[in-house]
């Protein structure tokens, strides 16, 4: 049984890392090319589908731990920072606004 759960804390690690890879990409998006983050969300979700996938078939393929822990621990490593990553990316998105508006304004005056 212990092999599951250190399979589910090693799957969950990479989930976190993967949402970190992920907010890196969202954040450079929102500052460069706001208008492009609809391609982006799409491109995020292809890679945490791709992941979860991956987590699945390498513990059905190696059979060290259950299929079902590893993709718990995926799961909550590609969820529980979201709410983390979600306030910095508004905070983001915010300041990027402002610093438009800023640019803008100086612009036509």
């Amino acid at each position: 049984m212990n092999h599951n759960i250190a399979g589910a804390v090693i799957a969950l690690t990479a989930g976190l890392i993967i949402a970190f890879i992920n907010y890196l990409i969202s954040e450079k998006v929102l500052i460069k090319a706001p208008e492009k983050y609809s391609l982006i969300t799409v491109i995020r979700q292809a890679l945490q589908v791709g992941f979860l996938a991956l987590t699945y078939f390498a513990g059905v393929k190696t059979q060290l731990a259950d299929p079902s822990y590893l993709l718990v621990g995926a799961v909550a490593g590609l969820t529980l920072p979201m709410f983390y990553f979600t306030r910095k990316l508004l905070k983001v998105n915010e300041q990027a606004t402002e610093d438009r508006k800023e640019k803008g304004g100086k612009a036509d005056g």
